[in-house]
């Protein structure tokens, strides 16, 4: 492996330091007053221990993520219509098909009864403040560690099959569409969403391809680009619905 320049190297973890920054911005202004969060997990990720996890972990994923072929944050290989634009045209349209599934089926509300809740979304403004900042948390966990981890792993158990060659390609794409199944088996199969039926197979559907395409932007572009896509998907599917206009 060449050596990295280390100004390359300072932008990269620079990056991922003001995104930190910016969840610690989010979590003074919580502080001082009452964003009503829907659940305590949700309260939780805002946790300080919690967030020095993120910042451990996240700063592991972007040494690791260097290593395993994915660019780096502010990689000058990636253009800005590919780090910025393209995610965030994605995400606004994926996020148009959930709230378009839940126009159609009206499938939030009953959701959000079976938890005991009056609506899946925080009301604003804490959602405007607080479903970016924890887009950010959810990339790293989803996205950021295991996914160059994986692709270590993988890579290494494929240099010892019969198969020739690199296989860091190869080895990204089966961790990524492994990952990538984390939210929707973990948020979609839950017996509240498992009694809307074909409704709930849709929603699992679509959670599914969001996070498909959250790992395809990050093996083009890197983290940045997942971010965008993850922060524009909430703003249609979380933000838009607490303005009334879901």
């Amino acid at each position: 492996m060449f050596p990295v320049p280390a100004a390359r190297l300072s932008r990269t973890y620079g990056a991922f330091l003001l995104l930190v920054a910016w969840l610690v911005a989010i979590k003074l202004v919580i502080m001082g007053g009452s964003p009503a969060f829907r659940s305590p997990a949700q309260a939780a990720v805002f946790a300080w221990p919690f967030l020095g996890a993120v910042l451990v972990a996240g700063l592991g994923g972007v040494w690791m993520s260097r290593r395993a072929g994915i660019p780096d944050l502010l990689d000058a290989r990636v253009p800005h219509r590919h780090r910025f634009l393209a995610p965030l045209i994605i995400g606004l349209m994926l996020g148009l098909a959930m709230l378009g599934s839940d126009w159609g089926f009206g499938w939030s509300q009953p959701l959000a009864r079976g938890h005991g809740l009056p609506s899946i979304h925080l009301p604003f403004p804490a959602s405007l403040l607080i479903y970016p900042g924890g887009a950010i948390i959810v990339c790293v966990i989803y996205y950021l560690v295991p996914i160059p981890l994986l692709t270590w792993l993988l890579s290494w158990l494929l240099s010892r099959s019969l198969w020739r060659g690199r296989h860091e390609a190869r080895a990204f794409w089966i961790a990524g569409l492994l990952c990538a199944a984390i939210e929707p088996l973990t948020q979609d199969l839950t017996p509240s969403m498992r009694a809307l039926g074909g409704v709930g197979v849709l929603v699992f559907a679509l959670d599914y391809l969001a996070n498909a395409a959250q790992v395809a932007v990050f093996r083009n572009a890197g983290f940045l680009a997942v971010v965008t896509l993850r922060i524009a998907f909430y703003l249609v599917w979380h933000v838009a619905p607490s303005l009334g206009l879901g």
